[in-house]
């Protein structure tokens, strides 16, 4: 039987930044969630051609991602970052928009309320907004536009990065602090029901 660890780990005291580690201090999250809300469909993708009946079917280039959903249904920032534009601006409606670091920021646009502000500081996960339909829209979604070096792309399309590694100073903090829980749980004797081709993962969740 193959055993696979993740254990919690606050990396960051000051913003409250919990990651889950394997036992060789490999990051186990995915820097960027695949989607900003819990929804049913898409209704529209990344389209440079796109052409719309509204707009007598001319192409109008739709630079986002709509993620259809209800109306009030929670917008969750999908990486780490800091809030740089929180506001109500013509079609886009009201928006968020985060920077992640210097390559990568994400825009949530048609926001039936904001809550995020401009400085601060979001976690992956953290809840910005609510979806609505303010600005041009046909139904309530959020249109999630993801730029990459000041350029609007596909996020589907994107080699994106692995989360944030753990820093060499901490990395030595992390493996000290899991030597004993690992011992314990080498030592418990497990008796999956399972066969012997699948594996199992052991979660250890911290006091931090």
């Amino acid at each position: 039987m193959s055993l696979f660890y993740a254990f919690e780990f606050m990396t960051d005291t000051t913003k409250g930044i919990i990651d889950y580690f394997n036992e060789e201090a490999k990051n186990l999250r995915r820097a960027f969630l695949k989607a900003p809300v819990k929804f049913s469909r898409i209704s529209s993708r990344y389209n440079l051609k796109r052409r719309i009946a509204v707009y007598g079917y001319r192409v109008r280039a739709h630079r986002g991602t709509d993620f259809a959903a209800p109306i009030g249904t929670p917008i969750m920032a999908t990486a780490n970052g800091t809030v740089t534009e929180s506001r109500r601006r013509g079609g886009n409606g009201n928006y968020v928009k985060i920077r992640h670091n210097a390559t990568y920021e994400t825009q949530y646009l048609h926001m039936s309320k904001r809550k995020a502000k401009v400085g601060d500081f979001v976690k992956q996960g953290d809840v910005i907004g609510w979806v609505g339909m303010t600005g041009n829209t046909g139904g309530p979604h959020v249109c999630y536009r993801f730029w990459k070096n000041g350029k609007q792309v596909d996020p589907f399309k994107q080699k994106l990065p692995e989360a944030k590694p753990i820093s060499d100073s901490l990395k030595v903090k992390y493996l000290e602090f899991i030597q004993p829980i690992k011992h314990q749980l080498d030592n418990i004797n497990f008796k999956p029901q399972i066969t012997e081709e699948e594996p199992q993962t052991v979660i250890y969740q911290s006091n931090s």
